[in-house]
């Protein structure tokens, strides 16, 4: 059973619906079978009913189970696979062939026609609102899969038809965005890369007791501090969270250490970045999310020579790059 992370901003009842919609994606929970009762789950889960009863409705919302009262909770089927339209797809093909490739429909008829038909690597796209983020998680996704993972900035409009991956601290902005695809988009939790630890101790000067963290949002910005406070060099260190318009001129004034988010990071300057004062808060996919996100869409795990992190392809650019949301 998946261990709940109550201080996951990700509500506990989502946390337990997710955990069974797996289950139930890949089998482990068989149709016609049923879920523990509500009192037995909540004990089992160290949550109260309330939440365990959420989290089966969420599931009945799906479709995934039927309540049956005082027969229970029993799974009705699998989660349904969203389909597009043949001439959605094809539209979609012709028009990526034309704006990425500058081919027309004749050409790409011709380049069919000569295809060898060797199966191609499945295509992903990571949707971020960071492009050094977005970019960070496509290597670490096609350093464990055989897939081609691509990044999408937020804000550049709607991904192609095809799996899509995200965080959960975007399932909001997503479910705002794209309400009608909410339900294609596999979440994933991210926690910040133990390095940091070791440029804030580089970075923090002798005796310094705070460190400033700079992110466009007040919110999120509380968030992230949160996020770093285990990875701490020092535990009398205490993070400031900044929202400022222009991040750089942190870096101008005063001597502590600056902590950037990843969003901010990504609109600094190479100049800016080189200071030494500037710390670059990096995320990674939690381990057991990123060894699991293959099973939902069948992919096959890279061999153990291919069990480096990739560079990223040539041509990978990020759609719809410019300002940061």
């Amino acid at each position: 059973m998946m261990r709940l992370d109550p201080e996951s901003p990700v509500p506990l009842y989502h946390q337990i619906a997710e955990a069974l919609r797996y289950q139930i994606a890949t089998g482990r929970i068989p149709q016609g079978s049923h879920l523990p009762p509500l009192r037995e789950a909540a004990a089992s889960w160290g949550v109260n009913l309330h939440t365990v009863r959420h989290a089966y409705g969420a599931l009945a919302a799906d479709g995934l189970v039927e309540r049956r009262g005082r027969g229970g909770t029993v799974i009705s089927g699998a989660p349904p696979r969203p389909r597009s339209s043949l001439a959605s797809f094809l539209n979609d093909v012709v028009r990526r062939a034309r704006d990425t490739h500058g081919l027309g429909p004749d050409d790409l008829a011709r380049l069919l026609a000569d295809w060898s038909g060797a199966a191609p690597a499945p295509v992903v796209h990571f949707v971020e609102c960071s492009e050094i983020q977005a970019e960070g998680h496509c290597r670490e996704i096609e350093g464990t899969w055989e897939v081609e993972a691509r990044p999408w900035l937020l804000g550049a409009g709607e991904p192609p038809a095809g799996a899509v991956i995200s965080t959960y601290f975007h399932y909001n902005d997503l479910r705002r965005a794209w309400p009608e695809r909410l339900g294609e988009v596999v979440f994933v939790t991210i926690r910040p890369d133990p390095g940091v630890s070791v440029s804030l101790a580089r970075a923090v000067p002798k005796g310094g007791r705070t460190v400033t963290l700079c992110e466009q949002d007040e919110e999120a910005a509380k968030n992230i501090a949160a996020d770093v406070i285990p990875f701490l060099p020092d535990p009398r260190l205490r993070i400031v969270p900044r929202v400022v318009r222009k991040p750089g001129a942190l870096l101008r004034r005063g001597r502590g250490a600056v902590l950037f988010s990843p969003r901010v990071w990504s609109g600094l300057t190479a100049q800016e970045r080189a200071n030494p004062r500037a710390v670059e808060v990096r995320y990674a996919i939690a381990p057991g999310d990123l060894m699991a996100l293959g099973h939902p869409f069948h992919w096959s795990r890279r061999g153990s020579a291919g069990n480096r992190a990739h560079a990223m392809r040539p041509g990978a650019s990020l759609p719809g790059k410019g300002p940061l949301p």
